[in-house]
C-alpha cells in the first residue's frame, strides 16, 4: 500500500523535514496527486505553460459564438475591450463549474441563468463536429478524464492521509477524493492537534488562536487573563528594512551552534539567504523568481522594432541590455548614441554603426563574428516598420521572436552558465505558438503588447544549491505541518521571515445568489469567497499553532524600499495582549539595544556606535608630487582652454588623467534635445540658404522646415515623434520656423554671405611657449567691406540663456568668440564681428550693430575690437599663470565653497591683467565626488 500525503501546499518543502529514509511514501498537493494517478491510467497531459494557447482557442470560440449569437450575450462589452482577457476569465468558470461536476453539456432548462446558459452554449459548440475548434485539456478536464477511468482501478492501494479539514477543500479534490474512497483506498483526515497549554508566552498565544476558526475565543472555556513574561518562546523582531533583520539572524544563527530554527519564507527573495553566505553559514538553496532578469527583458523590447514611430526609450533599453541579440559594443556605442541624438539612420548614427564594424576588423574578429554582428543589426534596424496606428504581418511579429528563440539558444550553447536564455527560447516559443494558433492575418499595436504580457513570465533561478548544514525551509504557511505517522521530527523553533501582508483577499464571488441556488439544486457546490478565506485562515494559523518551543515573527516596515503592513495576525496578537505586553516580547534592532530578559539563553549580536566620519570639504588647491608629469597638449580646442582658465581641475582630470565619465544611457534632457536639433535644422537650412542664387523669403524657410522636418526628426528628434508628444512637436516647429527665419533675415538684410556652418576654425596663441587650438564654429559669415577688404562674423548658436550670454559680453567672458575671432584674423580677415544667437528666443545679442542692424545690444564704452584684443591679452596672461600653478605642482580646485579661500590666496595678483575668475561652481562637472562636493 502506498502512504500518501496529501496537502494543498505539499509541492513545496516541509517543516518539519520528512525523514529521507521513508519508502513507500509520497507527499503530493492536488495536482501532483492527479498527475500521479495519471500515470497509472496512460491519460495524457499539457505540456507544461501552455495556458496561454487554451485562452487563445477559446478566444476563437467566443468570437465565433458572438457573431451567431441571436441576442447580444452577457460578455459583449467586456470582450470588445480585451478579448483575451474575457476569453481568460470565462474559461475560468468554465473550468471551475466541471471540476465542481456540473455537466455543461446537458440541455439548457429554461430557467437557467443567461450567463450559465452562455457557457452551455459555448461547450455545445466547442464539442460541435461541424465546427473545427480545438481545446486543450485543462485541470478540470483532465480531472474529468481520470474519474472516468478510476472504475478500472489501476492504480495500487492507498492510504491517504489529507492535511486541511474535508470541508476547505477544493470541490474538485474533493470529488477525487469521494471516488477513490469509493473504489476501496484509504481516506483519512488529520486530526485536530492536543490543545495548548498556556505555560509559556507562545502557548498562551495558541489558546488565543486555537478558537478563531471555531468562531471566537468567545466559545472557549474562561480562562484568567494572562500576561506574557518575555520568556523567548514568542518573540516579535521589528526593523526599518528586511535587510536590518537579516543581518540579525545571521549572526544569531553563526554565533549559537545549537540554534538551528526552521525558516518561513512566504515570499522567495534572496535577503536573508546572502546575508547569511556573508556570516560564512551554508546557503538555502533559495530559489528565486523575477521578471528583472536581464534575459527576459528582451523579451518585452523587441517588438518595439515592429512600429513608426519608434520608441526611442525602448530601442535605448534594448541596446543598453547585457544579453541581446546585438553585438556588445556596437549597442554600447549606439546606446551613446541615442543618449545624445535620439534619432535613427542620421549622419551620426551611420557613421557610428560603421565605425564599429571597422574596429571589428581592426579587433581581428573572426569574419563568422562579423558576419553575425551585421545580420542582427540589418534584421532590427534594416527591417520594415508599421504605423503604429496601422497593423502588422503576424508574419514579422512571428519571425521576430524566431529570430529571438534561435539567437537564445545558439548563445545558451556557448555559454551554459546563462541558464535564463533557456527561459527565454521556451517563452519565445510559445509566443510562435499562440501566433499560429491565431487566425488572424495582421495584428495591431495593442494585440501585440497583450502577446507580449501574456507569454511574459518570470524566470526562476536558484543562485546557490541547498547546502549541508543549512536551515531547513518551507514557502507556504500550510507547508508547516505536523503529521501523523509520518516520521517527522519536532519542529522546536520556527522564524517566520517575512509576517507582513502578502496574502489575497478573497472579497467576490463569479456567481449571483440566484446562480449558486441553481448550481446548488443540480449537486454543484463551487468554492465560495467564505470558504476561501477560511481556508487562508486556517493555512495562517498553521505556523504559529505547529511551533513547539519558540517562534519568531520578522516585521519589518518596508520591504525592497516600499512601505508593508504586518500580517493580519499580528492584529490578533495585539488584541490579545496589551502594549506593555508586547515590548516585553519585541526586539527592535534599529534601537541597537540588547533586549533585557529576551532570549537570554542565546549568545545575541552586540552593537557598537560607529562614529559618523564626514567626508572632507573641498581644498582650493591640490598638491601634485610628479608636476613635470604633466606636459602640454599639441591642440587644444576653446572648450578646454575654458576649461584650464576658469577650473583647471576639469581639465587635468580629464586631458591628463583621462578620467571621462561613462555615458549616461538615458535620452538628452529637454533643452540638451532641442538645442541640437535647432543646430541641426538651421544648419542644413543655411546650407541650402547659402547654395541659392537669390534671396530666400520667410515662405521659402517655413517651406524648407515643412518639407524635412520629418526627416531631421527621425535622425536626431524622434522622441518628439511619438505618441503624446504632437504638442510638444508644434511648439518646436513653431518656435524653429520663426528663429530660422529671423537669423536668415539678419544674414540677409546685413549683407553677409554663409562662409561655413559647424566650421573648423584654428590658430596659433602666443603664450610663453605656444599652443595650437582648434574648434568648431557654429556659424561663420563673411562680406566684402567698403574699402574691398574681408569681413567676418562669427555667431555661437544657443537654445537660450539670455541674461548668461548677456553677462559674458559685457564682462568680457566671451572666451570662445574672442579666440575664434583671433583664428579669423590669423586666416586674413580684417574685421571680425562676433555674437549670440539664442534660437529659442529667435535674439541675436551683440556689443553693437556693426554687424546685425537691429540686434540686442549689449553697450560697451569702448569698441568691440578693443575688448577683443583686450580679452586676447587676458587669456593669454591667465593661461601663462595657470601653467606656473601646474609647473609648482598647484591643482586649483573652484567651486563655490572654495571661492572665498582662493581670493585671499590671490589678493596679490595683477588682477587687471587676469580674466575675472568665478565664484561658483562649474555647471558641467563630471568630478564632483572627487573634488569633494558629494559628500
Amino acid at each position: 500500500m502506498t502512504k500518501i500525503y496529501l496537502g494543498l501546499s505539499f509541492a513545496s518543502p516541509i517543516l518539519p523535514e520528512p525523514p529521507a529514509s521513508a519508502a513507500g511514501e509520497l507527499y503530493l498537493d492536488y495536482p501532483g496527486l492527479v498527475r500521479y494517478l495519471e500515470h497509472f491510467y496512460a491519460l495524457s497531459r499539457n505540456p507544461a505553460n501552455r495556458e496561454a494557447l487554451r485562452t487563445e482557442q477559446y478566444r476563437q470560440l467566443i468570437e465565433h459564438h458572438l457573431q451567431r449569437a441571436d441576442t447580444t450575450p452577457f460578455y459583449a462589452a467586456a470582450f470588445a475591450a480585451d478579448p483575451f482577457a474575457t476569453a481568460e476569465d470565462l474559461l475560468a468558470r468554465r473550468d471551475e463549474l466541471l471540476e465542481a461536476g456540473y455537466r455543461l453539456t446537458r440541455p439548457v432548462e429554461t430557467d437557467t441563468p443567461e450567463r450559465i446558459a452562455v457557457l452551455h452554449e459555448l461547450e455545445q459548440q466547442l464539442l460541435d463536429a461541424n465546427n473545427d475548434f480545438a481545446l486543450l485539456p485543462g485541470q478540470a478536464d483532465r480531472l474529468q478524464a481520470l474519474l472516468a477511468a478510476l472504475h478500472e482501478r489501476r492504480h495500487p492501494d492507498f492510504d491517504l492521509l489529507i492535511h486541511e479539514p474535508a470541508d476547505l477543500l477544493p470541490p474538485g479534490l474533493q470529488r477525487l477524493l469521494a471516488a477513490l474512497e469509493a473504489a476501496g483506498d484509504q481516506v483519512r483526515y488529520t486530526p485536530p492537534a492536543a490543545g495548548p497549554t498556556a505555560e509559556s508566552d507562545l502557548g498562551a498565544w495558541q489558546q488565543k488562536l486555537a478558537g478563531l476558526l471555531d468562531g471566537g475565543e468567545q466559545q472557549q472555556p474562561a480562562a484568567a487573563p494572562r500576561t506574557l513574561s518575555g520568556d523567548g518562546s514568542l518573540v516579535v523582531v521589528r526593523a526599518e528594512r528586511e535587510t536590518h533583520i537579516a543581518a540579525y539572524l545571521a549572526r544569531m544563527v553563526r554565533d549559537n551552534a545549537q540554534w538551528r530554527p526552521g525558516v518561513l519564507m512566504t515570499v522567495r527573495n534572496q535577503t536573508l539567504d546572502t546575508t547569511m553566505l556573508m556570516e560564512g553559514l551554508p546557503s538555502m538553496g533559495i530559489p528565486s523568481t523575477s521578471l528583472a532578469r536581464p534575459s527576459l527583458q528582451v523579451l518585452k523590447l523587441v517588438t518595439a522594432f515592429l512600429w513608426e514611430p519608434v520608441e526611442v526609450q525602448r530601442i535605448m533599453e534594448f541596446v543598453s541590455l547585457v544579453a541581446k541579440p546585438l553585438d556588445r559594443r556596437l549597442g554600447q556605442r549606439l546606446a551613446e548614441h541615442l543618449a545624445d541624438t535620439p534619432g535613427l539612420f542620421g549622419a551620426r548614427w551611420n557613421y557610428a554603426v560603421e565605425e564599429s564594424f571597422r574596429e571589428m576588423e581592426a579587433r581581428k574578429v573572426p569574419a563568422n563574428r562579423r558576419r553575425r554582428a551585421r545580420e542582427q543589426y540589418d534584421f532590427w534596424f534594416r527591417r520594415r516598420r508599421y504605423p503604429r496606428d496601422g497593423r502588422a504581418p503576424k508574419a514579422d511579429v512571428r519571425g521576430l521572436f524566431v529570430f529571438l528563440r534561435n539567437w537564445a539558444l545558439e548563445a545558451y550553447d556557448e555559454d551554459k552558465e546563462q541558464t535564463g536564455l533557456v527561459v527565454l527560447s521556451a517563452q519565445a516559443e510559445r509566443a510562435t505558438e499562440l501566433l499560429d494558433a491565431q487566425p488572424e492575418t495582421e495584428l495591431s499595436y495593442l494585440d501585440v503588447e497583450r502577446l507580449v504580457r501574456t507569454i511574459y513570465q518570470p524566470a526562476p533561478t536558484q543562485f546557490q544549491p541547498t547546502e549541508q548544514g543549512a536551515l531547513p525551509v518551507a514557502f507556504a504557511p500550510a507547508s508547516v505541518a505536523r503529521l501523523p505517522g509520518s516520521g517527522q521530527g519536532t519542529l522546536e523553533r520556527l522564524i517566520w521571515w517575512d509576517f507582513v501582508e502578502t496574502d489575497p483577499v478573497y472579497f467576490f464571488s463569479r456567481y449571483y445568489p440566484p446562480e449558486i441556488e441553481y448550481l446548488r439544486e443540480r449537486g454543484c457546490r463551487v468554492s465560495s469567497p467564505e470558504q476561501r478565506n477560511r481556508l487562508q485562515l486556517w493555512q495562517n494559523l498553521r505556523p504559529a499553532l505547529t511551533a513547539g518551543r519558540q517562534l519568531l515573527l520578522c516585521i519589518p516596515r518596508r520591504v525592497d524600499g516600499s512601505e508593508v503592513e504586518p500580517h493580519a495576525l499580528m492584529g490578533d496578537l495585539e488584541a490579545a495582549f496589551s502594549a506593555d505586553d508586547l515590548a516585553t516580547i519585541t526586539v527592535d534592532i534599529d534601537e541597537a539595544g540588547q533586549p533585557t530578559g529576551l532570549l537570554s539563553d542565546l549568545r545575541l549580536p552586540g552593537f557598537r556606535p560607529v562614529p559618523i566620519r564626514p567626508l572632507d570639504p573641498p581644498v582650493p588647491h591640490l598638491e601634485i608630487a610628479r608636476p613635470d608629469a604633466l606636459r602640454p597638449r599639441k591642440k587644444e580646442t576653446p572648450s578646454s582652454i575654458d576649461d584650464l582658465l576658469y577650473y583647471p581641475h576639469k581639465w587635468v582630470f580629464r586631458h591628463q588623467l583621462g578620467l571621462r565619465g561613462t555615458p549616461i544611457l538615458s535620452i538628452a534632457s529637454e533643452n540638451r534635445l532641442r538645442g541640437n536639433l535647432g543646430h541641426l535644422f538651421v544648419e542644413q537650412l543655411l546650407a541650402e540658404v547659402a547654395a541659392a542664387d537669390t534671396p530666400f523669403s520667410r515662405g521659402q524657410v517655413e517651406h524648407w522646415i515643412n518639407e524635412n522636418a520629418d526627416r531631421l526628426l527621425r535622425q536626431q528628434g524622434a522622441v518628439l515623434l511619438e505618441y503624446g508628444q504632437e504638442p510638444d512637436r508644434v511648439q518646436f516647429l513653431l518656435t524653429i520656423k520663426k528663429s530660422a527665419w529671423t537669423l536668415v533675415n539678419y544674414i540677409q538684410q546685413n549683407g553677409w554671405k554663409v562662409r561655413g556652418s559647424e566650421e573648423e576654425v584654428e590658430g596659433w596663441l602666443e603664450t610663453r611657449s605656444g599652443q595650437w587650438v582648434l574648434g568648431r564654429a557654429d556659424l561663420v559669415l563673411e562680406r566684402t567691406a567698403a574699402d574691398g577688404s574681408l569681413e567676418t562674423a562669427v555667431v555661437d548658436l544657443k537654445w537660450r540663456g539670455k541674461t548668461t550670454f548677456r553677462n559674458l559680453l559685457r564682462n568680457g567672458g566671451d572666451i570662445q568668440l574672442a579666440l575664434y575671432a583671433e583664428f579669423l584674423r590669423q586666416q586674413g580677415s580684417s574685421r571680425v564681428h562676433s555674437a549670440y544667437y539664442l534660437l529659442r528666443d529667435a535674439l541675436m545679442l551683440a556689443r553693437n550693430e556693426l554687424a546685425f542692424e537691429g540686434a540686442d545690444t549689449v553697450p560697451a564704452e569702448e569698441d568691440h575690437l578693443v575688448i577683443q584684443r583686450d580679452t586676447l591679452r587676458k587669456i593669454l596672461a591667465t593661461h601663462d599663470w595657470r601653467w606656473e600653478q601646474l609647473e609648482r605642482g598647484q591643482v586649483e580646485i573652484r567651486c563655490t565653497e572654495t571661492a572665498p579661500f582662493l581670493d585671499d590666496l590671490y589678493v596679490d595678483l595683477p588682477h587687471d591683467s587676469l580674466l575675472a575668475m568665478k565664484d561658483d561652481t562649474s555647471p558641467f562637472d563630471d568630478y564632483r565626488s572627487l573634488i569633494g562636493l558629494v559628500r
